[in-house]
C-alpha cells in the first residue's frame, strides 16, 4: 500500500479516454480509503483539462470538470503546469481551485509522492 498518490494527466479532455479514466481512478482511491493522498498534476495537453470554459457538449462527449470538481471536493490538490498550458492556449482562466504551477514546482510535487502513475 502507498501512503500518497499523484496521477499524471497527459491527454486533452476530449477525444481520448485517458484522462477521465485517470480522474476516475482518483476519485476512486480516495473514496475507497486505501489510498490518503490522491493528487492530480496536469501537464501537456491535459492542461487542457483544467479550462474553465469547456463544452463538452459541442463534442458530445462526457466533462472532465465534474471530476476535477470532485477530486478538490475530497481535499486532493489539483496543479497545471502554467508553461504547458501557457503554450497550447495563452493565458486563460482556470476551473475554480486548480493550482497553476511551474516545472520546477511541478518537479517537486512529483518527487513529494510516493506512487506516481500517468493517463
Amino acid at each position: 500500500m502507498t501512503d500518497s498518490l499523484l496521477i499524471l494527466v497527459t491527454k486533452p479532455p476530449y477525444g481520448f479516454e485517458e484522462a477521465f479514466s485517470g480522474l476516475r481512478a482518483g476519485l476512486g482511491a480516495l473514496a475507497s480509503g486505501l489510498v490518503p493522498t490522491v493528487n492530480i498534476l496536469m501537464v501537456g495537453e491535459g492542461t487542457l483539462n483544467a479550462v474553465a470554459a469547456q463544452r463538452p457538449e459541442a463534442v458530445r462527449m462526457p466533462s472532465n470538470v465534474e471530476a476535477v470538481n470532485d477530486m478538490l471536493d475530497f481535499e486532493a490538490k489539483v496543479y497545471v503546469v502554467r508553461e504547458d498550458l501557457l503554450r497550447l492556449v495563452g493565458d486563460v482562466p482556470l476551473l475554480e481551485g486548480v493550482e497553476a504551477i511551474d516545472w520546477e514546482r511541478a518537479r517537486q510535487v512529483i518527487e513529494g509522492h510516493s506512487m506516481v502513475t500517468t493517463f
